[in-house]
């Protein structure tokens, strides 16, 4: 009995350790803390003015893009999922809609320090959501 109840304690910690370090290093690859939940699909450091956003169900990839400040920054969105989405910031105010298929573009300009967060109007609460970061 005690060999069994020994065995059952070792998985249990060796399964609590795997959850526990996957849910750091997840937190720990974004380079921004978004409120609520986010479906991270990694980060794109851009060094131009132009980068290529996916938007399927239901996220963006990437899902954080790090640009320098104050560059005017073209995002080409294309909508591979099977739902509409949008690409969506509160201020300035940018709103594109994009059925399954299409693409867009947008136009915005990276913050001189901090982050501009983008977020899909039907999705945002379960985690479609992501951000433009200064990085100098």
């Amino acid at each position: 009995m005690t060999h069994k109840f020994l065995t059952v304690a070792v998985a249990g910690a060796l399964l609590l350790g795997a959850c526990g370090s996957s849910s750091k290093s997840s937190a720990a690859s974004a380079p921004v803390k978004l409120s609520g939940t986010v479906n991270n699909k990694g980060t794109k450091v851009v060094s131009g003015t132009s980068v290529s956003v996916a938007l399927a169900d239901f996220a963006f990839t990437p899902t954080y893009i790090e640009a320098k400040p104050g560059t005017k920054l073209t995002v080409q969105l294309k909508n591979t999922g099977t739902t509409t989405h949008t690409f969506t910031i509160a201020s300035p105010a940018t709103d594109k809609s994009l059925v399954p298929g299409s693409s867009g573009t947008v136009t915005v300009t990276v913050p001189q320090s901090g982050s501009l967060n983008f977020y899909c109007r039907f999705h945002r609460g379960i985690g479609m959501q992501g951000a433009i970061v200064a990085k100098a």
